[in-house]
């Protein structure tokens, strides 16, 4: 079975060309986003940006498709486009919560309730 986790990832325009630029080097982040997301919007939040969400997904980091997307961020950080993207993945653990970016934070964070 193996560890699940919930995922969004949103890529604005700014950083677009960092993120097309890791799906090009790796078929499988390619195939991850645009075949295999249970979620796609495009010009979400802006012209230009895209939003993915991936629910009950194995986010390991030695699986190349996942190698990519990281890659991708940590090439956002390193030329300050942090603000231009946004990650928030939430895992089987009630405490497995990573946030990374600023884009749209104000829309993608992290809600937990109890409800009955």
């Amino acid at each position: 079975m193996g560890y699940r986790s919930e995922v969004l990832l949103i890529v604005g325009k700014e950083a677009m060309p960092l993120f097309l630029t890791a799906l090009a080097r790796e078929p499988k982040a390619r195939d991850l986003c645009f075949n295999y997301r249970d979620q796609y919007e495009k010009d979400y939040e802006e012209v230009g940006s895209m939003l993915f969400n991936w629910t009950e997904i194995k986010w390991y980091d030695n699986y190349p498709d996942i190698q990519a997307i990281e890659s991708f961020m940590d090439n956002c950080d390193t030329e300050d486009l942090d603000e231009h993207y946004r990650f928030v993945r939430i895992g089987e653990d009630d405490r497995d919560i990573e946030e990374r970016g600023q884009f749209a934070e104000y829309e993608a964070c992290v809600n937990r309730a109890i409800q009955w």
